[in-house]
């Protein structure tokens, strides 16, 4: 079984032999690797990393107005090692595979399989993870060093948001969030808790979030470590977000993520593999520093901004955000939903 891990990076140096060394050891035999725009020695680091044959780098300059995330899926899609993969996942590098239940990706399709039969996709959530109250970059992996996140039943729909493990011969092609589905024969599709999700969910590409599906206990999630420290906060703000480059990434963005209410290390007893993984692949210490010592001249720069300054001082002040009750967030969602409606009309 061919299982072929996906990602486009831009500046992201600091995290790529981690995020590749994680995945490696959770299963995924091949990494794709879709670079662009880098310039903080990114390119050093998987250079030397892509001398490895399960990781492959395409350096790429972004042409046109299609967002650079499309325009780094188009390639994936036209890359061999998608055609000959039995499954694949298209995610970012701040999202890590949680297996709960131990094993690897594959032990869990295989279980999948024998419980539910075949399938053709398997959508898994994010569960955000705050800051921890961290300021500054410490050392050590993104999986040891933030261990706080949202409660799994996250009463607000960006906290639902998943990316979908696939077989990519079952769809038309890749997608951001999930792949593109053949009109002609429809897939099927598994929710995180191993049961099937409903045919309506499995029909419209539109559906990017869980929120509202009932489901059970989960068997796999990515951890989402979308904010790390408030100074790598601040680092990538000045990078910007590769699918939505207008997007502001501040107060709002902040608040929306920064989730520390539950202690959540089930992603733990993975990190001795990912360690060994880390050990075997080429060593990228020198480059990796050079893009840490980038990065943190870039947010010494950032502080030289009023206005960046004083977010820094503001997001300093909240500790986390607070879990809405069920009725806050569905009330929350249903006057958006109004709104919207009226807009339309």
């Amino acid at each position: 079984m061919s299982i072929l891990g996906i990602t486009c990076m831009r500046n992201d140096g600091a995290y790529a032999a981690e995020w590749i060394a994680h995945h490696l050891a959770a299963g995924f035999d091949r990494i794709l690797v879709l670079s662009h725009d880098n310039t903080d020695g990114t390119d050093a680091v998987l250079a030397k990393l892509a001398t490895d044959a399960r990781v492959d780098n395409i350096s790429f300059v972004p042409k046109g107005k299609k967002s650079v995330q499309w325009q780094a899926l188009k390639l994936a899609q036209d890359h061999p090692l998608l055609a000959d993969a039995n499954w694949a996942m298209f995610f970012d590098c701040d999202e890590f595979l949680c297996l709960p239940e131990g094993g690897s990706i594959a032990n869990l399709i295989s279980k999948l399989e024998g419980a539910q039969g075949r399938f053709d996709a398997l959508a898994l959530p994010w569960r955000l993870y705050g800051s921890g109250g961290q300021v500054a970059r410490s050392d050590g992996l993104t999986p040891e060093r933030f261990t706080k996140a949202a409660p799994m039943d996250l009463h607000f729909p960006l906290g639902h948001l998943f990316k979908t493990l696939h077989r990519p011969d079952a769809f038309r092609a890749l997608g951001v969030h999930r792949p593109r589905a053949k009109k002609s024969k429809p897939a099927r599709w598994l929710g995180a808790d191993g049961n099937p999700l409903p045919e309506q969910f499995a029909s419209n590409d539109g559906a990017i979030s869980l929120y509202g599906v009932e489901q059970g206990a989960r068997r796999a999630w990515l951890n989402h470590y979308s904010l790390r420290s408030l100074d790598e906060f601040i680092a990538k703000r000045a990078r910007g977000l590769p699918n939505h480059m207008d997007r502001e990434i501040g107060l709002t963005y902040w608040a929306e993520r920064n989730w520390n209410t539950e202690e959540a290390g089930e992603i733990l007893p993975l990190l001795e593999a990912t360690r060994m993984m880390l050990a075997d692949l080429p060593d990228v210490s020198a480059e990796v520093a050079a893009c840490l010592a980038v990065q943190d001249q870039g947010c010494a720069d950032a502080m030289e901004d009023l206005a960046t300054l004083r977010l820094r001082f503001r997001l300093g002040l909240l500790t986390g955000s607070t879990p809405p009750t069920a009725q806050e967030g569905q009330a929350f969602l249903r006057a958006q939903l109004d709104i919207l409606r009226k807009d339309n009309t």
